[in-house]
């Protein structure tokens, strides 16, 4: 039975997450999608590596944890947030979020083709029918590079299957250390690649001539969407299975297309709402047969 402390702490995950969608979006259209990654990611790693030092204390015990945790955050941190920021800055939050939705499906996905999880008819049906949804969502029959929707959709895509990858083969060593921990370590490796990547759109930012606006949405994804979500989720996992954190992925795209139509004036037509209804269905399918084992 999911406790009501975890079940607020897993909502609050959610809620952050799919607030961001929007937040970040209102953010790309001030920043690069490349500078805002760096400072996002620069700003989570900092508080992060404090907590750590002044509380939690761990270090990385060999060169080999460090090489480990460098690869995980190749995956995890700089593949993910530069293909998330450069597929949000081209699509919308609404597919956005409905294409992370996928990461459980994903996740399962590539498990299977690393031998860590069995094949079943269930997982077929969950992996063939979410991938059905995201081909309608990309309208397929009329498919074209050149439209940056699709583009961004493709980016988005690409992002959840990066963070699934990190997912997959870093499951073993975070259950065998601090989580917190590793992710600070994470963030903080992570930051040096998205720098890299960054550094020439984010020396070309007038940070002078932003609007108040930016600091506000920036200093939300930073602690609510970022730091404050890794605390709840890592709190949630301690105290429930994955199967029921991946569950409550469903309240993000709500959150995010409410807020999108709202304020941004999208207007998802029914090709986005089937799309939408067939995901859902694929990652109920998907949590519900892992959940069994």
């Amino acid at each position: 039975m999911l406790q009501p402390r975890v079940g607020v702490a897993l909502a609050l995950v959610q809620v952050f997450f799919g607030i961001h969608y929007f937040a970040a979006k209102i953010i790309l259209q001030m920043m690069p999608p490349r500078a805002w990654a760096s400072v996002r990611i620069v700003g989570a790693a900092t508080l992060l590596l404090v907590y750590n030092l002044l509380f939690v204390r761990r270090a990385p015990r060999s060169f080999g944890d460090v090489a480990r945790l460098a690869v995980f955050a190749l995956f995890g941190v700089v593949f993910n947030q530069i293909l998330f920021v450069e597929g949000l800055s081209r699509t919308t939050p609404a597919h956005s979020s409905i294409i992370n939705s996928l990461i459980p499906v994903m996740t399962m996905g590539i498990a299977l083709l690393a031998g860590q999880e069995r094949a079943t008819v269930a997982r077929g049906i969950a992996l063939g029918v979410s991938f059905a949804s995201i081909l309608l969502l990309l309208g397929v029959e009329n498919f074209r590079v050149e439209n940056e929707l699709v583009v961004g959709d493709l980016l988005t895509l690409a992002n959840g299957l990066s963070f699934s990858i990190f997912l997959v083969i870093s499951h073993g060593f975070l259950k065998r250390t601090d989580p917190l921990a590793a992710t600070s370590h994470l963030l903080v490796l992570g930051a040096i690649g998205i720098l890299i990547a960054g550094a020439e759109p984010l020396s070309k930012v007038d940070f002078g001539t932003l609007p108040p606006q930016f600091w506000w949405l920036a200093a939300y994804a930073i602690v609510f969407a970022t730091v404050l979500a890794y605390f709840l989720n890592y709190y949630a996992l301690r105290h429930t299975d994955s199967s029921m954190v991946a569950l409550f992925i469903y309240m993000q795209p709500p959150i995010a297309t409410a807020l999108s139509m709202i304020f941004l004036g999208e207007r998802p037509g029914p090709r986005f709402w089937i799309a939408a209804a067939g995901v859902f269905v694929g990652v109920f399918l998907s949590v519900r047969d892992r959940a069994r084992g």
